[in-house]
Order: structure tokens, then sequence, then C-alpha cells
């Protein structure tokens, strides 16, 4: 009983712990962000949202804010893609599927800086329909799937695996060709691993910055590379609003993404 006691309060004690090492650079961000300083300093002096509005009138952090939302959604929908029948096969798979799981994963070790120079030199080069792929957010988006994608196969498989296969048999009972009985049988059924992969692949693309820096322009850079080119040159409180916005974007996502969970799981 004692160690029971013990054992929980210690689980306790750990997760405040984490929780605090968590939100507590996330709260001084959304702080420095109400700053009335012209400097990014703390603790702040006074507050003020007039930041706020130096950067909803800076038309070029507005255009960062939506680029990186545009390239976060082409990175979900090519990952996705791809994700749903490989994560499919991977799932009925039993021979080759520990090596292929392994070969799937791998760009998520790869430093970022390399990828971001791989696809440059590999793809920067390359014409599309009369235009260069370098400086694209087509091309941005395509190096974020490298580490989308794996994260939404780690997703996806085990929701497959936990599916009856006996809606499948059962869909090819009635006449339903595979094809369509995936569609309308399984993808119906998985939808909330679904929804939780693109997730991951939305907001690793969202918050990826590396390979961005090597492949954005200016008219294509996002929003993590335009706040670090603006703290080299700058150290205003914009800055913080911007990461604010950020945060905000990431979390907003998130709880949308828990809200539908539950009001699937409550139907």
């Amino acid at each position: 009983m004692f160690e029971e006691r013990a054992f929980r309060y210690l689980h306790r004690t750990f997760a405040a712990l984490f929780t605090l090492y968590v939100i507590v650079p996330i709260g001084i961000t959304a702080v420095m962000a109400f700053s009335d300083d012209n400097v990014i300093r703390f603790p702040i002096r006074g507050f003020s949202v007039r930041w706020f509005g130096e950067f909803l009138k800076d038309q070029q952090w507005i255009n960062a804010a939506w680029n990186s939302i545009e390239i976060a959604l082409l990175t979900t929908v090519m990952s996705m893609a791809l994700a749903l029948p490989t994560a499919y096969a991977l799932a009925r798979s039993t021979r080759a599927r520990p090596l292929l799981q392994t070969l799937m994963i791998l760009p998520l070790f790869v430093p970022g800086v390399v990828l971001g120079i791989s696809v440059a030199m590999g793809l920067g080069s390359v014409t599309l329909f009369g235009t260069e792929l370098f400086g694209s957010k087509f091309l941005v988006a395509c190096a974020h799937t490298l580490w989308a994608l794996p994260l939404a196969i780690t997703v996806l498989v085990p929701t497959f695996e936990t599916l009856d296969q006996g809606l499948i048999e059962a869909a090819g009972d009635l006449g339903a060709p595979p094809l369509r009985a995936f569609f309308n049988v399984i993808v119906p059924v998985a939808m909330t691993g679904i929804v939780s992969a693109g997730l991951f692949a939305f907001i690793t693309s969202l918050n990826e910055f590396i390979m961005a820096l090597f492949l954005t322009t200016r008219d294509t850079q996002t929003l993590p590379v335009m706040l670090w080119l603006s703290l080299r040159s700058s150290a205003s409180p914009q800055i913080a609003v911007a990461s604010f916005v950020l945060a905000a974007s990431v979390f907003s996502t998130v709880g949308l993404a828990y809200a539908w969970y539950a009001l699937s799981r409550r139907r």
C-alpha cells in the first residue's frame, strides 16, 4: 500500500515537473508578446497589444504565415496520400514488415540540414511546367514530407492493425472491389487514426525550420524562417508576437483535433 501511494505521488510530481518544463518557456514567450517595450526584455515593464497591431500591418509577416499554412497543408495531403496505402500494406504484411518499417523511418534520423541540402541539390534545378522548383512551396512540401511521412505511417500502422479484417471480407462477400471497400469501410472506421496522422504531418511541416531555410526564397519563406532572419537583425517584441502566433496555431490545431475526437466518441 505504501509503495503504491509513493509511486502515485512520484508519478504526479514527475507529470507536474514535466508540465512546467514545457509550459514555462511558452508562457514567457506569450508574456513578452504583450510587452510595451521596444526591445525584447523579461520581465516586461508594461502590457500592450501594439506589437500585435504592428505584426498584422506588416505584409511580410502575414505572407510568411500564409506560406507556412499552405506548405503545411500541401505536406499533409502529400504525406497522407502516400501513408494511407503504405501503412495499410505494412499492417497486412508479415515477412518484410520489420525491414520496410525501418527503411521508412530512416529520414527521421537524418539531420534536417542534410535533407535540405540534398533536396536543393537534387531537385532545385528541375523545371516543372516551365517553372523552376527551387524556391517553390511544392519543393518545400516535398522536403517536409520526408519527415512527415514516417510519422504518419507510424501512427497509421497500429490503427490498421487493430481493425477487424472481417470487415474487408464482408465487403468483398457483398461484391465491393478492394479499393471501394477500403474507402467505404476501412477509412471511416480508422478515421481517428487518419486524422491524428494528418495532424502530425501538418504540425511537423508548420514548425520545420532548417530545410525551409535552404529551400525558400523571400517570396516563399515560412514563419520559422522569418523569425530566424528577424532575430538576427532586430530584437523587437514583434518576434515574440510571431512566436506566440506560431505556438497558438499549433495548440489550436491540437485542440480542434481533441474536440473532434471527443465528439466522435460521443457519437
